[in-house]
């Protein structure tokens, strides 16, 4: 695994995952504030292949609020980055009686310090069978913990590989996707499985991904939604990205248009996929042959299901599955989970040709006196201004009506607009009753570490 200008060996992650374990003691669960660290990784799998249960804390959160999740999960041992380890969150290991672990970098193995040792206070551990308790997304709010069985891993890795069909295994894998959630699974566990390196940044930044590209030379590569504006907006050279066959786009809607433009510039397919933490992975997806048939025209698709899964789309208050075209809630069946059919939050459609198309989410939907406003409506119409790289809107409470939309937009690099500017744009894109009553123009979107748009902390803003 390389990070940082450091290649790190599989004995070096053998090493440091059983002084990692030995710290926590021999048995229970852990938990780790989650970041993309090579002793992370190496936690993380050596927790797998130890039958321990790992429970991921998010560590883009306050000192405050990570004190608060140890508290509230009194795991037997919390493994943390040294700099995560503040006075609250000892005091806070130091009230439950759990084991503080803390690691950082070294090159024979990480260091790994037993900052308090563990006591014998009663402790809860996730549900039985449980093997992690994955992150969700936290697009609306704080993310939560998703149990995933140790059998519902050992299926999702087994299918891993045709995640990866097409691509070099001697070619290293590139992650810069977050290790807390389902990426962590889905990105960091099958390289190591199959003996593939694996290059680890600690977060997405276009200049980075694209310098790894180029110099790691993958024929795979993988990209956040926000990346592909992010990519379009950067200086990056075309050239950067020469060995990629193929880039595949998860976590969310995309623009067809970006999709185009980053297919026509950087000369990569794009495809895109749709999965959850809920039902541990991907459930959606194009192949290959799919893109070489239908991908200029399905463009904005996230592909059909998987063998392994089905998706319909129900009537939100019904519950009635909807035919081809009608937009409608998405349901999921993943035969990984089980045979029941989980409800998400997203609207969708299903096409003709068993294709899906994502339009946002349901539960985020501003009740504006009575008539519904979709908060993707309003960005998706501030995204068509010039200058507009990204936006984002939600509703906030209204004396008279209840909820209001209000939006906030971060501009393309050298470019200007104001808010009366985009006011303006916006009056002949939307109904009067869309229309925001605020618009932020920011220096930059709050993101999470899946790079969607923090929208509690958007929230704060306007309140």
């Amino acid at each position: 695994m390389h990070f940082a200008g450091h290649w790190h060996s599989r004995d070096w992650m053998v090493r440091t995952a059983r002084e990692v374990l030995a710290a926590a003691g021999t048995d229970g669960a852990l938990a780790l504030v989650a970041r993309n660290r090579p002793a992370h990784v190496a936690t993380m799998a050596g927790a797998l292949d130890a039958g321990r249960p790992l429970t991921m804390i998010h560590s883009a959160q306050s000192p405050a609020r990570l004190a608060a999740d140890i508290e509230r999960l009194r795991r037997p041992a919390v493994v943390a980055q040294r700099e995560d380890w503040t006075e609250e969150t000892l005091a806070a290991a130091r009230a439950v009686g759990c084991a503080a672990i803390a690691v950082s970098g070294g090159q024979d193995s990480a260091q790994v310090e037993v900052l308090l040792p563990r006591g014998d206070s009663p402790f809860q551990e996730p549900p039985a069978g449980t093997g992690l308790e994955l992150l969700s997304s936290g697009t609306t709010g704080a993310p939560k913990q998703v149990p995933l069985s140790r059998e519902t891993i050992a299926r999702t890795l087994a299918a891993s590989g045709t995640m990866y069909a097409g691509s070099d295994g001697a070619k290293p894998q590139i992650m810069a996707a977050p290790l807390g959630n389902i990426s962590g699974l889905g990105y960091a566990m099958p390289p190591l499985m199959n003996r593939q390196p694996l290059v680890l940044l600690d977060r997405f930044r276009p200049r980075e991904w694209a310098e790894a590209i180029r110099d790691f030379k993958p024929t795979r590569g993988s990209l956040p939604p926000a990346g592909i504006r992010m990519m379009l907006d950067s200086d990056v050279p075309a050239e950067w990205l020469s060995s990629l066959e193929v880039v595949g786009v998860g976590g969310g809607k995309v623009d067809p248009d970006e999709q185009a433009a980053f297919e026509e510039r950087f000369g990569v397919a794009m495809t895109l996929a749709y999965g959850a933490t809920e039902f541990a992975g991907v459930v959606a997806a194009w192949t290959v042959d799919l893109y070489r048939e239908f991908g200029a025209a399905k463009r904005g698709s996230s592909g059909r299901a998987i063998p392994t899964a089905k998706l319909r789309v129900v009537d939100a208050e019904t519950g009635v599955p909807l035919p081809s075209g009608e937009e409608g809630v998405l349901e999921v069946q993943a035969e990984r989970i089980g045979p029941d059919w989980i409800r998400t939050t997203d609207l969708a459609h299903i096409d003709t040709d068993g294709f899906l198309f994502l339009h946002g989410r349901a539960d985020g939907a501003i009740n504006r006196g009575g008539f519904k406003v979709l908060p993707e409506t309003i960005a998706d119409a501030l995204c068509q201004h010039p200058a507009v790289a990204d936006a984002a809107a939600l509703g906030i409470a209204d004396s008279r009506l209840g909820e209001v939309p209000v939006a906030a937009v971060e501009l393309a690099p050298g470019t200007s607009a104001t808010a009366e500017e985009l006011r303006a744009f916006l009056s002949d894109r939307l109904l009067a009753w869309q229309q925001p009553v605020d618009i932020r123009i920011l220096d930059a979107l709050p993101r999470n570490q899946s790079l969607k748009v923090a929208l509690g902390e958007l929230k704060v803003l306007f309140q």
